[in-house]
């Protein structure tokens, strides 16, 4: 028995990754413009003409990464041919996973409804956290309700236990060669264990979401009057009485079909006037909702369809300027800074309004004050990297403040900030610092930074650095040595062609890739 991959498929895999990335944790890998550029000719044969019942999963990496600010999980980020597998084999039996979960018109499960098109599309976008949350305003506000009950699924991602899945998948479909090849990729990631699915790639919601589908069942049968977002679950009650009951029986159904748990700090049952004042009315509900209206009907006014689009503010006029001056963002920043538990979706919104308007204000403000703003660190790491019209002296004075972050701040410790920390420095070389990457190859051996430092000290051209290091690349991992592959392109003349051509016999096809790609591409 074989099981290969449809064309179209494929093609859906690459065009979504591409558009939606492949992970929403992690910098997106370069190697998938490689694969592009080798799409047609190389790789979309090789992978079609691929057995996915006896596919080798290659190396995916893993990493803890800052779920809040006390709080960690670890996120894992597939090899880019194997991601591309995964997303294609599970997407090949997409629309049979939600034919088989509860129909939308029920109006419960909100999160990650299954609709593909042809621009890489994968959930339908009008099903998200913004009508479940619209959905239950409507439901608390019902006087029969006078009680609620909030949960969420403690570790949910990484305690997926593999036999309800593959039973709910065989249930789900007729296509059992799909099922089987789901059940030995999930089993080669996780080193034979039958716990988790991989955190981060979007596919994995949807089987996630087939998991609890027999839950949302459970619960309805019961007689329950509930809605859920992935593993956020509210349940709306009569009374107290019937709110602990209906509790217990979450708890029951997860842990007997699952073995699941819900989360003691987030689960509670709360008086609906409670709930209502506290999660729909609370004051930096009504911050964050404020502002975004302000926004949007500022740039309705400057004229702009899209509220993430690019603004230049130097084009706006007077009165424009004027008011995105009075939103007054980086106050607002200040005082979250000031508090104890600082509101993450508002500085979130906050920082992306500095990068839309190249705004170089905050940059200052967020590195030195970067320990309190933890949880948002990958963000702020991005607006910097998005910064458009600092001149040169500039940037090379904010590359050595990030660098700095590393012996300066909390955030230095961790693997996950220093791969965005040294990712600035792979995508050009304005960020400069140059002098310091060897060094720092050397301290921190850590695969992440070490693969990152190895693309920076291309970007810096640092071209004795490989011709010394191209004897060892058989030494490094596959995600470093795809990194040297790119690299060294800085090698001067014809020493990259000859070198690359001197080992190109032993290397994989997406290796392969990445040397075909980075000769038109050089560093």
């Amino acid at each position: 028995m074989t099981l290969k991959l449809k064309q179209n498929s494929l093609d859906w895999a690459l065009t979504h990754i591409e558009r939606y990335g492949d992970t929403n944790i992690f910098p997106r890998p370069f190697e998938y413009k490689a694969i592009s550029e080798n799409w047609v000719t190389d790789l979309k044969p090789f992978l079609m003409n691929s057995d996915i019942l006896n596919w080798k999963t290659r190396s995916e990496r893993r990493c803890l990464t800052p779920k809040h600010r006390y709080g960690f999980r670890i996120a894992t980020q597939l090899d880019p041919l194997d991601a591309i597998i995964f997303t294609a084999l599970v997407g090949e039996i997409g629309k049979d996973i939600e034919n088989s979960r509860l129909p939308k018109r029920n109006k419960i499960a909100f999160s990650n409804r299954f609709k593909v098109n042809r621009d890489g599309q994968m959930f339908e976008p009008d099903w998200n956290y913004k009508a479940f949350l619209e959905h239950s305003i409507r439901l608390s506000g019902y006087q029969k309700y006078n009680y609620i009950v909030l949960a969420d699924v403690a570790d949910f991602f990484p305690r997926i236990y593999s036999h309800p899945l593959e039973n709910a998948l065989s249930e789900c479909t007729s296509k059992s060669s799909h099922v089987t090849a789901i059940k030995r990729l999930l089993k080669n990631w996780n080193f034979t264990i039958s716990l988790g699915i991989p955190v981060g790639i979007q596919i994995s919601m949807l089987l996630a979401e087939l998991v609890l589908d027999d839950v949302d069942r459970g619960l309805l049968d019961n007689g329950a009057k509930h809605c859920r977002y992935v593993d956020d679950f509210r349940i709306f009650c009569k009374t107290k009485i019937e709110a602990h009951e209906q509790l217990a029986l979450l708890a029951k159904i997860l842990y007997e079909n699952h073995a699941l748990t819900l989360q003691q700090n987030k689960t509670m049952i709360l008086p609906m006037n409670i709930f209502r004042k506290r999660f729909l009315l609370s004051e930096k509900t009504k911050e964050l909702k404020s502002l975004k209206t302000k926004f949007d009907d500022l740039i309705k006014k400057i004229g702009v369809d899209d509220p993430y689009e690019d603004i230049n503010y130097e084009k706006l006029d007077v009165k424009q300027k004027k008011q995105l001056d009075e939103l007054n963002l980086l106050e607002i920043i200040k005082e979250q800074t000031k508090k104890r538990d600082i509101d993450i979706p508002l500085i979130r919104f906050i920082i992306r309004r500095f990068s839309q308007f190249d705004d170089i204000n905050g940059v200052n403000y967020f590195l030195n004050n970067i320990d309190r703003l933890y949880p948002v660190f990958k963000d702020i790491i991005k607006y910097i990297q998005e910064l458009r019209t600092i001149n040169k002296k500039g940037r090379k004075i904010i590359g050595g403040k990030v660098l700095k972050l590393l012996k300066d701040s909390l955030v230095g410790h961790l693997e996950f900030h220093r791969l965005w920390i040294f990712n600035t420095f792979t995508n050009d070389f304005e960020w400069d610092n140059e002098d310091k990457f060897v060094s720092l190859y050397k301290k921190y051996t850590d695969s992440f930074s070490r693969r990152e430092i190895i693309l920076a000290l291309g970007r810096a051209r640092k071209a004795n650095w490989f011709k010394t290091e191209k004897k060892n690349i058989n030494s490094l991992e596959p995600w470093q040595k795809r990194a040297f592959i790119a690299a060294a392109s800085c090698l001067p003349g014809d020493e990259y062609k000859h070198w690359f051509n001197s080992i190109k016999r032993s290397l994989d096809p997406l290796e392969k890739a990445v040397g075909n790609w980075i000769r038109n591409n050089p560093f």
